[in-house]
């Protein structure tokens, strides 16, 4: 796609590659989050890079641009108008990312839960973390999600969510990022139903892991089970060799930012408005975590259970 070509793109959820004079870049643009993602790019010119996806962002009526870029560079997109709003530890295989994002509305930069926000992390922080897992309930039992519970899934993460920021309710979806480099996991309760789950979005070249999609139905909260599951999965990225993991965890959710912070995740940062979920924009916290990859070293979960 060419530069003059991005509104051909901006009406729906659109993987797309731009290019323009001095740039190339492969986007996604989200009507739902109001947002352009870059995803990958290589850039001689960065302001007019930028410029060309701000124009394209005005044009569909979305209110963020954001990209992770090597700390490097972050002089030369914050000339181009950017604002770093956190750090991945180790993003770029063992290297860190900045997470730069240009904001095109006073709405969209806006944060009216602020104070709360920061409450609810201080108020975490202040604490001992617990990295300890209690054995989960009697007749529960925890596996790797394959295509065939795929529509269970789907329907469980329906029941969670009113928004969320990727079509993970679609069974579809789930199936087609099960056969690329995502991770699920699943906790089915003692009469075989999905009452929890959560995946590792792995990028294997650059041994970094994103833990996302966590859900637990609301009558099953309160049994650690995201922190069994989250165990899991870290247990499952050693056994791939990918240390480098992070996540964003939604600002105002108490439960989720204790659940990393007790694994020994830290807190790196603060995305503002960055995705629509559960039926709003909401800011998410940047949270961060490097595991030690050794040979010999025991895992607490296998594959199945």
């Amino acid at each position: 796609m060419t530069e003059a070509g991005i509104e051909i793109a901006n009406q729906l959820n659109t993987l797309a590659r731009i290019e323009g004079d001095g740039f190339r870049a492969k986007v996604y643009f989200s009507p739902l989050n109001q947002r352009i993602q870059v995803l990958e790019y290589e850039a001689r010119d960065t302001e007019r890079m930028m410029a060309s996806l701000a124009r394209g962002a005005r044009e569909a009526g979305f209110g963020k641009v954001f990209l992770k870029a090597p700390v490097h560079e972050r002089g030369g997109f914050e000339a181009a108008g950017m604002t770093a709003e956190g750090t991945i530890t180790g993003y770029f295989a063992g290297q860190p990312a900045v997470v730069m994002s240009l904001f095109l509305t006073d709405e969209r930069r806006s944060r009216p839960f602020a104070d709360e926000q920061d409450e609810i992390l201080a108020s975490i922080r202040s604490r001992s973390a617990d990295a300890s897992v209690p054995d989960l309930p009697a007749k529960y039992l925890m596996a790797d999600a394959t295509p065939a519970d795929s529509l269970e899934l789907a329907l469980l993460y329906g029941r969670v969510f009113d928004s969320y920021p990727f079509p993970i309710t679609e069974a579809d979806y789930l199936v087609t990022t099960m056969k690329s480099n995502v991770v699920y996991r699943i906790v089915r309760d003692g009469l075989g139903e999905i009452v929890a789950a959560a995946s590792a979005e792995t990028d294997p070249e650059h041994r970094n892991a994103e833990m996302t999609d966590f859900a637990t139905l609301r009558s099953q909260r309160g049994l650690g089970l995201a922190q069994h599951i989250l165990a899991a999965l870290e247990d499952d990225m050693v056994e791939r060799g990918i240390p480098n993991l992070y996540t964003i965890a939604r600002a105002r959710s108490a439960g989720m930012n204790r659940v990393f912070y007790n694994r020994g995740y830290e807190w790196t940062g603060t995305l503002v408005n960055n995705c629509h979920i559960a039926g709003q924009f909401e800011d998410m916290h940047v949270w961060c975590k490097t595991l030690e990859i050794q040979a010999g070293r025991t895992l607490r979960y296998t594959k199945d259970l």
